[in-house]
């Protein structure tokens, strides 16, 4: 059964409307945007798999962007590592099978050609997920199989997530990122939580959720 996003976002509409006063301008001030801002179509490089809405739950996954930034890739990233310090941003948003459905990695990806989203779009969302390319290919890959069918209310819900979660600064063990991660947020699990190490460091805590986005569930 796919899920009609409207309801989803107007959720979130609300749960935004309940955050501090001036909470998002604080973040966007303390974020420097580059004067254009533009992303090519993402070139698809694996195959389309799947529904649009088909899906069982999903993964908001979160990078440390320091590692990344620590990173030969990273130190060529302008906008993320050059002009700005960030800690956690967001991946993406990813639709996810329960069970592999017979395909791997389990998930449906590719589901309808999309078209390049415009630069306003990018600019809004830039300081949550910094890298205008990245909003593009996410957007194909995975927001296209999610069921939103508006751009701008899937970039909104990944805002609205953002803002949700208290992550703290990984520091120690996966293990203990993931009871810090419990701890700072109520109703959370350490099983709706995976960590992520790469070359020997923390790069990626992912957040399990269900279809409506509203309850964190155990991950697949």
């Amino acid at each position: 059964m796919i899920h009609r996003p409207g309801k989803v976002i107007a959720l979130f509409v609300l749960s935004l409307a309940t955050l501090p006063a001036g909470a998002f301008a604080a973040a966007q001030s303390s974020c420097r945007l580059p004067a254009r801002i533009e992303a090519a179509p993402c070139a698809k490089r694996e195959a389309s798999r799947g529904e649009a809405g088909d899906f069982d739950y999903y993964i908001l996954s979160l990078s440390w962007s320091p590692a990344f930034c620590n990173s030969a890739a990273g130190r060529r990233h302008g906008t993320q590592c050059r002009d700005n310090r960030f800690g956690w941003v967001v991946h993406g948003l990813w639709p996810q099978y329960e069970k592999a459905r017979g395909v791997t990695p389990p998930w449906p990806q590719y589901c309808a050609s999309v078209a390049p989203l415009p630069a306003p779009l990018l600019r809004r969302h830039l300081c949550t997920l910094p890298d205008a390319q990245l909003m593009q290919c996410q957007w194909a890959k995975h927001g296209s199989c999610s069921g939103f069918s508006d751009p701008a209310d899937y970039f909104a819900a990944i805002e609205a997530l953002r803002s949700r979660f208290v992550l703290p600064e990984p520091s120690g063990s996966a293990a203990d990122l993931s009871r810090a991660v419990a701890a700072a947020n109520p109703g959370l699990r350490r099983s709706h939580v995976r960590v992520v190490r790469k070359d020997g460091r923390i790069a990626e805590l992912r957040i399990c959720l269900s279809r409506n986005l509203q309850q964190t569930v155990n991950c697949g």
